[in-house]
């Protein structure tokens, strides 16, 4: 049984192996009877233009400053003052907290310190008298008129008037200083705009609570932006990266204003990239005077790392590579009957087309775009559009346009 499988699989063998070689016999014999066949093909022309080398990110854009107004104390929102979209100025009052008990903190603080000052102000008369006692009683000591104890009794009251005083003082100013932070706190239940840096004129991005809803402390309640200049935030992969340098003039666009670009610049150029995206959150500044890029926005950031200015091009379909290696084009005769294989040097690619380096010869010549795949060096061909050809000689059958396999 085992001999008659490998026969089996052996006649199989011989079997494709002679079917192979009488096709390909046949197909070599067809073509010597055709003679050379004709490609169908579609040109283009070689032109001088303007190229860059444009690459298009994605990003959003961010606000240049974002101030969030929060309470630094908890409590209940008695009143907002502006809404999303209102211009403010910096240290306006943009929301105050329920305040009834804080006032009433301050008021206790008040008296507390009025308390505090008349206990000093009674010290210190009590260490006046004392004082006055304690310079008579030195001097009747000196002329022996009291003893020495005597003298101990009356320096021992005015040392503890003394300490008495301080100790009113002392009171005083831990009463002042009670009644300072119960009016520091006050002052905490206005939320104000209190931004450092930039100008003194913020928009309200949003408003995220309303009058009589409760808040934690450092509770953000209302965005304040500066967008007189934005940030868009674009993801630049490892590739890419290397290319970038700050401030590399960049082109923003946005689908909120079709056919309007905004220029910007590079500002920022992160030092790592992201563990998991392997790309840099590129940062770049612009301009945006009246106010029409919003934070949030999705854009596109158009960076052209290179320029050439009446370069010689080509469509990047014309360009092919040999099976050695070499990539070229396809030239057309001035006859459109056939083609020669020139190789070129390839620079800066722009869309579809790329720029051939030192061809100016080539220029307004005719280049192979679709069927190149078919062709070699020096084969006929027909351009798509151009006349016809006269039919092959008789006896050499077929129609005169090759077909795949006899083109290749």
């Amino acid at each position: 049984m085992r001999k008659v499988i490998v026969v089996c699989i052996l006649a199989a063998i011989v079997g494709v192996v002679a079917w192979k070689y009488f096709t390909t016999e046949v197909a070599d014999n067809s073509r010597s009877r055709r003679g050379p066949g004709i490609v169908a093909v579609e040109t283009a022309r070689i032109e001088q233009t303007d190229l860059g080398d444009r690459v298009v990110f994605t990003g959003t854009i961010k606000a240049e400053e974002r101030f969030d107004a929060a309470p630094k104390i908890a409590g209940i929102i008695r009143s907002i003052n502006y809404n999303a979209g209102d211009v403010v100025r910096r240290g306006a009052v943009l929301a105050v907290l329920d305040d009834d008990e804080y006032i009433l903190a301050v008021e206790k603080e008040e008296a507390s310190l009025l308390v505090a000052q008349a206990t000093a102000q009674d010290a210190e008369a009590q260490l006046e008298i004392a004082r006055r006692d304690y310079d008579r009683s030195k001097n009747l000591r000196d002329e022996r008129v009291i003893s020495e104890q005597e003298f101990d009794k009356i320096d021992a009251t005015f040392k503890a008037a003394q300490a008495k005083y301080d100790t009113a003082v002392a009171q005083v100013r831990l009463a002042e200083a009670a009644l300072n932070t119960a009016k520091v706190v006050l002052n905490y239940t206005r939320v104000r705009a209190d931004w450092e840096d930039g100008p003194d004129e913020r928009v309200i991005g949003q408003r995220w609570y309303d009058a009589g809803a409760m808040v934690a402390a450092n509770t953000p309640i209302i965005p304040v932006l500066d967008i007189n200049t934005v940030r868009a935030v674009i993801s630049v992969s490892e590739k890419q990266y290397p290319r970038l340098r700050l401030n590399d003039r960049v082109t923003v666009t946005t689908d909120a204003f079709p056919g309007r670009g905004f220029p910007g610049r590079i500002s920022r150029i992160p030092q790592e990239l992201g563990d998991l995206t392997r790309e840099a959150e590129v940062e770049v500044a612009v301009d945006n005077p009246d106010l029409a890029l919003k934070p949030g926005m999705f854009v596109r950031a158009t960076i052209e790392f290179e320029r050439a200015d009446n370069a010689v091009a080509a469509p990047l379909a014309a360009v092919v590579r040999r099976d050695d290696g070499l990539r070229g084009v396809y030239v057309v005769n001035d006859d459109q009957d056939a083609v020669t294989f020139q190789p070129v040097t390839e620079g800066i690619v722009d869309g579809a087309y790329v720029e051939l380096v030192n061809a100016d010869a080539l220029l307004g010549r005719e280049v192979v775009v679709l069927g190149q795949h078919l062709l070699k060096d020096g084969i006929n061909v027909r351009v798509a559009g151009a006349a016809p050809r006269e039919s092959a000689p008789a006896g050499s059958g077929g129609s005169g346009i090759a077909d795949t396999a006899g083109g290749a």
